[in-house]
């Protein structure tokens, strides 16, 4: 095959992309990349009053030649979700792309965790892709086929102190990943997950807790935290023809984090 041929099979220009969770770094940074490489994008919210970064990212994306519609909405939310997807297709034509970049960071010692942070972890880092994943789904099968990607976290097979509830919901998303991709694989849909390495994210105890970031940089092999818009090879890659038999897989973008014991 020749190189212009293949590279005709990581186009997804025209492409109608979903991405959840817009305001947040990674999912702006997926919205951008997406719509860089072709795609015309909804940009959703995680969670309500997010409405001017959601309109400036637009217009970035307007500018480049690329539709950019705005849905703000709160994602613990089903008809929320059940709405955005439904605005997706009439806005964007259809629904071939689905970018979950639902997050809410969660940190505390597992002794002084009560039922109530249990559930709002769950709810707000795994119930929210799970429904999702499942508005989304819905769709695609409808429609005749789609590709969703989750954007988790390399905590979901490595653990630190004091995140034991968010190790757990991470790693609950990396399993419904799997378990999606067997359910749907024919009939049209691929799910796939981007494992995150530690983001630049002002939300992140990397960012937030000064001691905490400089043990954790001494221990990273590359000694510097992910910027949000590297995960963009791994992303236009899940999303493009060139993955088409690429299912129910995980991509970690950890500087080798994964590697060590």
């Amino acid at each position: 095959m020749a190189l212009n041929e293949a590279l005709k099979d990581f186009s997804i220009e025209g492409k109608a992309a979903l991405v959840i969770g817009a305001e947040l770094p990674l999912g702006a940074a997926a919205a951008q990349i997406l719509a860089e490489a072709g795609a015309n994008v909804m940009l959703a919210s995680q969670e309500p009053g997010t409405g001017d970064a959601l309109k400036e990212l637009a217009k970035k994306i307007g500018a480049l030649g690329r539709k950019a519609a705005v849905k703000i909405q709160s994602a613990i939310t089903r008809a929320d979700l059940s709405a955005c997807v439904d605005l997706t297709v009439k806005q964007l034509g259809s629904l071939d792309i689905a970018v979950n970049a639902l997050d809410v960071p969660f940190f505390a010692p597992a002794e002084a965790s009560d039922d109530t942070a249990f559930e709002k972890v769950l709810e707000n880092n795994f119930k929210t892709v799970w429904m999702a994943c499942q508005e989304a789904g819905r769709s695609m099968v409808q429609h005749g086929g789609g590709v969703i990607v989750n954007l988790t976290s390399i905590m979901a097979e490595r653990g630190v102190p004091n995140g034991s509830l968010y190790a757990a919901a991470q790693a609950a998303v990396l399993s419904l990943t799997r378990s999606l991709a067997l359910e749907w694989a024919r009939k049209g849909v691929r799910v796939n997950a981007i494992e995150m390495g530690w983001v630049e994210d002002e939300r992140s105890p990397a960012v937030k807790d000064e001691e905490f970031a400089q043990t954790l940089v001494k221990y990273l092999p590359e000694q510097r935290l992910l910027k949000p818009e590297e995960l963009g090879g791994a992303l236009l890659y899940l999303v493009s023809p060139a993955a088409a038999y690429v299912t129910g897989q995980s991509v970690a973008i950890d500087g080798g984090l994964l590697c060590r014991v």
